[in-house]
């Protein structure tokens, strides 16, 4: 695509060369400097970037945040109870005296550990200690029994290791792993996210990079239209006043030129709107009157896909974005469904427990006592529970499929749509390509024609206004070739954004850091 070398001028000062943060990390040779500074520049101050970019940091967040059901925890409790009640017959005798009134005081730590795995096994190491007087244990030995407390104050000191593993509901790595796999699919269709806006924030920029290079070669041309009303104008003149013309053909001259400048203040409009627009999609804040440069052409950036649609459509369902966000939602909702699916399951756990329990007069004599016994205690059992309305539980199953449903649609709706879109872009290429070729053969023949009708003028064989026509005949033709030219680029700079290859076709590497390298390769 050539043509855009004809604004390959500078305009305005040279723009600084900052370093941008961005999430391109490795940049071609292949695009021009001038047009990297752009997009650099845009990526780093894009908006919409900005809030992807926050977006992904959020999601994963989630993932920590998920996988904090899975950290261990400890719990320290302390307690004091101090109670007063009747004594009932058994702790009369116990006490072998007649006290209306039993009390106790009773100072209780406990400490634990807990965790859960990812197969839904919970274990929790729990060990506690009771600190007890009571009218009982401060009862004084009967020196003709021998019988009395054997511990004052007594310390009861229990250790055990408890595992629940649920059989049914809540088994396995697919239910328990259930959240932080859907965290991180939101992570990846983040990420997805980021990357569709990568990829249109850069066609962007590269197209309206290249509509302020075609207002810069439009405003030549009709820059040099003027020129050619003013030679004209002299050379009427000069004729009229040595009798070969009449005024009648300065003043059409002279009106072409006025038509020409008005050309020429659209052309400036026209310019200063598209680097507004460069401005626009690259820039914190606008200030106005802001200089911007465009230097390099962008011509030889992208190069026009030569695949058949076919092999387009493979490559655009591996590479799009949106295609793979719309897939990644549908793997979500499977999640959700298996799930639901799992939750309709009766709840049976399998709780097994094992330890030792000590009693001494000490804190710590109580845990040596653990050494007195020779086997600990220990229990297994089953718990079982069910609701007796499963309605909501299958209700819940329905909605999970019905999502899954949906979502697969919609991954099938925009698999369509983009075919779709494919198939329009790449004829539009084609119409651009096409509409060069004539376009480019419309200039030839007006500037042939203009020549041959400059040369009957100074034969006498034609008049000037015919001329004129011929001059502003060319000035069309040139700029209908300089949009033809840009709507090439824009072409095929929306069939790569279609695809979801703009970048790795310019060679950038996207990743969702916030620190940017450049590397040419």
């Amino acid at each position: 695509m050539p043509f855009l070398g004809l604004a390959a001028q500078t305009v305005g000062n040279e723009p600084a060369r900052e370093s941008a943060s961005a999430e391109i990390i490795k940049v071609s040779e292949t695009m021009s400097h001038d047009a990297m500074y752009w997009v650099l520049r845009g990526v780093e101050h894009n908006f919409s970037v900005q809030i992807g970019r926050m977006e992904i940091e959020n999601s994963q967040d989630r993932v920590n945040i998920s996988l904090g059901a899975f950290a261990a925890r400890a719990t320290t409790s302390a307690r004091f109870n101090k109670s007063e009640r009747a004594q009932n017959r058994q702790q009369f005798f116990a006490t072998n005296s007649i006290a209306p009134i039993f009390e106790e005081e009773v100072a209780s730590l406990q400490m634990s550990i807990e965790d859960r795995y990812a197969y839904g096994t919970r274990v929790a190491l729990t060990t506690s200690t009771n600190r007890i007087e009571n009218t009982t244990n401060q009862t004084a030995i009967n020196p003709s029994t021998f019988t009395g407390p054997r511990y004052f104050p007594e310390y009861q000191t229990t250790t055990q290791l408890q595992v629940v593993q649920p059989l049914l509901k809540n088994r396995g790595t697919r239910v328990n792993m259930a959240a932080t796999d859907l965290a991180r699919t939101e992570v990846l269709g983040a990420e997805f996210e980021l990357r569709s806006e990568f990829e249109k924030v850069i066609a962007q920029i590269l197209i309206a990079y290249a509509e302020t290079e075609f207002g810069i070669a439009n405003l030549r041309v009709k820059e040099d239209a003027v020129k050619l009303a003013d030679g004209l104008i002299a050379e009427n003149r000069r004729r009229v006043e040595e009798g070969m013309m009449s005024p009648i053909d300065v003043t059409q001259a002279e009106a072409r030129r006025a038509e020409a400048q008005e050309e020429v203040v659209g052309a400036r409009t026209f310019l200063a709107e598209r680097r507004n627009r460069l401005l626009e999609l690259t820039g914190a804040d606008y200030v106005f009157g802001a200089e911007v440069r465009i230097g390099s052409s962008a011509a030889g950036i992208l190069e026009v896909p030569v695949a058949e649609r076919l092999v387009l459509a493979r490559e655009m369902l591996k590479t799009n974005p949106i295609y793979l966000a719309a897939l990644t939602r549908a793997e979500a909702e499977g999640i959700r469904v298996a799930y639901a699916k799992n939750q309709l399951l009766p709840q049976l756990d399998l709780e097994a427990t094992i330890g030792y329990n000590g009693l001494q007069d000490s804190f710590t004599s109580s845990y040596d006592d653990f050494g007195n016994r020779s086997t600990p205690d220990w229990s297994v059992g089953l718990v079982f529970s069910m609701p007796l309305d499963r309605s909501a539980d299958r209700a819940q199953v329905s909605v999970a499929k019905r999502v899954q449903r949906q979502a697969l649609l919609t991954a099938k709706q925009t698999e369509i749509q983009l075919l779709v879109l494919l198939d329009n872009s790449v004829r539009e290429v084609e119409s651009a390509q096409e509409r060069i070729g004539f376009v480019k053969e419309s200039v030839r023949l007006a500037e042939e024609a203009l020549v041959a009708e400059e040369k009957r003028l100074v034969s006498g064989l034609t008049t000037s206004y015919n001329v004129l026509n011929q001059q502003r005949d060319l000035s069309f033709a040139r700029t209908r070739a300089l949009a033809a030219e840009v709507e090439l680029f824009r072409a095929v700079t929306q069939l790569y954004v279609v695809m979801g290859s703009l970048s790795q076709e310019l060679n950038f590497e996207v990743t969702t850091t916030s620190h940017v390298a450049m590397v040419a390769e």
